[in-house]
């Protein structure tokens, strides 16, 4: 009876191609996560670096689940992971565990003081991959050296330097990031024409405002070379801006992604600068914006069915009610572009006293708010503080906590999308 059970069984056992295929339908990585918990067979097969290869070439690039917030200031860097009941809760833990958000793992700077902006400090973060840049003395912040990294797998690729050709172009830039440096790297998309390929390429973007142009140079892992990039005169970024309102390093310190394109907004004169990295070309648009809004207010996010979305809030709220508006950017035949109010979204909490939350960062579709409940947002800049970071995307625009933190004066923030250790191949 027994070896008749045993046969049965084997009959009825699902072979293990036909198991790999049904897998590799599976739509996303975190489909996978949720398979990978059901036995040790199917969380060996989903954690193998092959099948992780052949599911990205099938499907479209995941982001992965928002994982937390990364925080980068003069004090260091800080990961602070989702905390229960966030659903990606465990796998923070994880990747908190796993990874060295220190970077100690980089070659060694001659000069290591990130509070005077010398050393390795972090630009930007994208796709599981972080890229830093290190120089030995701020007489020369402008050209430095640039790294890409990973750090779960702790593997990295320090970028060859800018050729003489490509620097004679930068003229006199002006200062970012508090004057500490004169140049604006940040990852960008790479195309998926090769995904299938040992490694996901990457591309840097390297950028300098000088008083008559904006610089922009673009890095390709794949035939490891640096090109220039077709630029517009941009008289407009220090020409025509008000004393009173936000210093220009303000705009181009506040970067953001949407669907194939990079924006920088100027509310004062209504204009955006779009890097399009499918062409990669620069190119600027005017797109009157509502008034009142300063570029600290507002945030650029990937909206549905491919529009380019806006959060946006006032600086101060009638009747103490907190609430965000949300546009998206519609083009009406010969009008222009122009901002299109799609919904307003109440926040629970009181702006009676001073507005308690400010924005931090957009990624993904997803708006990351900042909440002090105990001292207004606009107070706060200069100062370390404990706050709650909470999450609205543009599908449910539902307020979602993530965790709390602590923030450091001055601190630049990301919010960190991506896997657990178990599913997370090497992307350097």
């Amino acid at each position: 009876m027994a070896v008749a059970v045993a046969a049965a069984a084997r009959e009825t056992q699902i072979p293990d191609d036909v198991v790999d295929e049904i897998m590799l339908r599976l739509p996303s990585r975190s489909s996978l996560a949720r398979a990978a918990a059901a036995c040790s067979a199917f969380r060996a097969l989903v954690s193998s670096p092959r099948f992780l290869r052949r599911h990205r070439a099938r499907h479209p690039p995941d982001p992965g689940a928002l994982l937390g917030s990364f925080t980068f200031s003069s004090e260091g860097s800080v990961f602070h992971p989702a905390e229960p009941p966030h659903p990606s809760a465990s796998a923070a833990r994880a990747v908190l565990a796993a990874a060295d958000f220190s970077f100690a793992f980089l070659p060694p700077s001659p000069v290591d003081d990130p509070r005077k902006g010398l050393g390795w400090i972090v630009r930007d973060h994208r796709d599981g991959r972080f890229l830093l840049d290190l120089v030995a003395s701020l007489d020369d912040n402008v050209f430095s050296e640039l790294a890409v990294c990973d750090p779960l797998s702790r593997r990295y690729v320090v970028l060859p330097p800018i050729p003489e050709e490509l620097r004679a172009a930068v003229d006199r830039p002006l200062g970012v990031i508090g004057g500490r440096r004169r140049c604006e790297p940040f990852l960008a998309p790479c195309d998926d024409d090769a995904a299938d390929e040992a490694e996901p390429a990457f591309a840097v973007v390297w950028t300098a405002r000088c008083p008559r142009k904006v610089v922009a140079l673009a890095f390709s892992s794949r035939d490891g070379r640096w090109r220039a990039l077709p630029s517009p005169e941009c008289f407009v970024w220090s020409r025509h801006r008000s004393p009173f309102g936000c210093p220009v390093h303000a705009v181009w310190n506040r970067r953001f992604y949407a669907h194939g394109c990079f924006y920088w907004l100027d509310c004062l004169t209504h204009r955006w600068l779009v890097l399009d990295t499918r062409a990669m070309e620069l190119s600027l648009m005017e797109i009157p914006s509502p008034t009142g809004y300063w570029e600290e207010h507002v945030a650029v996010v990937e909206g549905e069915d491919g529009k380019v979305g806006v959060f946006a809030h006032d600086f101060y709220h009638a009747g103490g009610n907190a609430c965000l508006y949300y546009y998206t950017i519609v083009h009406d035949g010969g009008e222009g572009p122009r901002w299109q109010l799609e919904r307003t979204v109440p926040l629970p909490w009181s702006a009676a006293h001073g507005r308690p939350y400010s924005i931090r960062a957009a990624a993904n579709g997803s708006l990351i708010l900042e909440v002090n409940h105990g001292t207004p947002a606009f107070m706060m800049s200069n100062r370390s503080r404990d706050v709650e970071l909470y999450k609205i995307d543009v599908k449910s625009f539902k307020l979602e906590k993530i965790c709390r933190a602590r923030c450091a004066a001055g601190d630049i923030a990301w919010a960190y999308f991506g896997f657990s250790p178990l599913l997370s191949l090497p992307t350097v």
